[in-house]
């Protein structure tokens, strides 16, 4: 994080990881002006408490639910009123809600394939490859990296469980206990692919499904 000149106006919001490319975001935080709202948007919940202890307004985990969005928003709406450039934000925000990729076009053959992300059982990455498998059987590989696939899908239909897999909801058939908090996700359509929900994220799969 780069902090910014002390000459300009302090921001009113900023969104940021916690882990970011040269360090941690509470590296900077100390150059931060106490009039700006702190909002994490992170998949660690081990730093939750951290982020707190230096006035963080609110701790999302990735992939960010938009109602819980929506709510800090308006929370920070009620807490700067009147303030002209958050209210121009929020009606920005709902003027421009976001859209959600709906399909993908995969090279086949001697062309191209749509391939609509309803037919979606999971994507994962297999020996550095991202591969789309559907819920017929086939599969085929796309250019883009698991982390830029997520952040164009849906998550309400949609959920990251590990590193390596991004399932479906409807693809997910039950969950099985498995050793140290982790669960391994059967999936409908695939019940020989072993997928495991890692530790950290498996409180958030269980809620995801139960909505």
């Amino acid at each position: 994080m780069v902090a910014y000149p002390s000459s300009n106006q302090a921001p009113d919001i900023i969104f940021s990881d916690v882990r970011l490319s040269d360090g941690i975001a509470f590296d900077a935080l100390s150059e931060m002006s106490s009039a700006t709202s702190l909002v994490f948007t992170t998949a660690y919940d081990e730093y939750a408490l951290q982020a707190f202890r230096y006035n963080g307004l609110a701790y999302l985990m990735k992939p960010v639910d938009a109602e819980e969005l929506r709510a800090v928003m308006e929370r920070i709406r009620q807490m700067r009123l009147p303030n002209e450039g958050l209210q121009m934000l929020m009606q920005q925000m709902k003027a421009h809600q976001m859209k959600y990729r709906e399909r993908f076009l995969v090279a086949y053959k001697d062309g191209f394939l749509v391939v609509n992300v309803c037919d979606i059982s999971h994507i994962c990455t297999e020996n550095k490859d991202t591969r789309i498998y559907l819920k017929n059987g086939k599969w085929y590989s796309i250019s883009q990296t698991l982390e830029e696939v997520e952040r164009e899908l849906c998550p309400d239909d949609f959920f990251r469980v590990s590193r390596q897999y991004i399932l479906h909801i409807d693809a997910i058939g039950g969950l099985k206990t498995h050793f140290v908090g982790k669960y391994r996700v059967v999936l409908k359509y695939y019940p020989e692919t072993d997928v495991m929900c890692s530790r950290d994220r498996a409180p958030q799969l269980k809620e995801w499904l139960g909505k």
